[in-house]
């Protein structure tokens, strides 16, 4: 009897540890797969909804090769890296979606039917309305170095509040004979302290900086209108500022070009990249 008793909880251990190994090992694969999951359901809707190229008749045959690629760099936000298909797909520890880029561009491709940079920007922002939820403004059309290229980079600024992130971009690359995104990078915003303080306005921000430049014996030869957007005081702290982009001259006549922030609640000069300031 003792023998078939301890045969019996040696049966149900050996069973119980099965399950054990089994639930552990279910887990792993499922973590390892997740991102590809979340990688394939993005491309799937962006076909879906006609913003990637969808000239292929059967989607499971575009869909069908998946490589997953753990990045070692540990500082990057990018944590994976998976293909679907022809397109790159960046993913960050929270399995968000931070990008996409057409791994396979066809430069050679037939160059008839060119749509205008407008009629790119208005597909850039119909497009994003689908993607994401952000809110978002469009800010200019970057220009690179192959006037020949056969896409347009379309940049906006993120928003909240009704107010941009001055260094916070969404970007979005659109093929200039189909219309298509061929590329999109979008990075989430996390765990910041903000101040949205307005104690001074835009004749204030000026007049103070006017007087700064002055005490360090320069000339305001020109001054863009400011806007009113989000800086960075530190990795975690964001707060509202006048960016003003000032021409100038110093005593002995030489003339540069800075960008200036004053800050909204307190009227604090902050962020020169002025070299004749750095010289002195």
């Amino acid at each position: 009897m003792r023998v078939r008793k301890a045969s019996m909880v040696f049966s149900v251990v050996i069973i119980v540890l099965l399950l054990l190994i089994g639930f552990i090992v279910n887990n792993i694969l499922k973590k390892g797969t997740k991102e590809v999951k979340v990688a394939k359901d993005f491309i799937e809707e962006l076909y879906d909804s006609g913003i990637i190229e969808n000239s292929y008749s059967i989607k499971k045959s575009v869909i069908k090769e998946e490589t997953l690629n753990k990045l070692s760099n540990k500082d990057s936000i990018i944590k994976y890296s998976v293909i679907v298909g022809k397109y790159g797909v960046d993913i960050d520890k929270n399995f968000n979606i931070l990008g996409f880029s057409n791994k396979n561009i066809d430069e050679h491709m037939v160059k008839s039917n060119l749509i205008s940079e407008e009629d790119a920007i208005y597909l850039a922002k119909s497009y994003l309305s689908k993607i994401t939820k952000d809110e978002f403004e469009f800010k200019e059309v970057k220009k690179g170095d192959n006037i020949e290229s056969s896409f347009y980079n379309i940049i906006f600024y993120k928003y909240r509040n009704g107010y941009p992130y001055y260094k916070q971009e969404i970007k979005t690359v659109i093929n200039k004979f189909t219309g298509k995104l061929e590329g999109y990078t979008n990075y989430p915003i996390e765990n910041i302290k903000y101040s949205e303080e307005i104690n001074i306005d835009e004749e204030e921000a000026i007049k103070i900086l006017k007087d700064n430049f002055e005490g360090l014996k320069l000339e305001v030869t020109a001054m863009e209108d400011p806007i009113l957007a989000y800086i960075n005081i530190s990795d975690k702290e964001m707060v509202l500022a006048y960016i003003l982009n000032s021409n100038l001259k110093d005593k002995d006549g030489k003339e540069e070009t800075c960008t200036s922030s004053v800050r909204a609640d307190t009227g604090e000069v902050v962020n020169y990249n002025l070299e004749s300031v750095a010289k002195k």
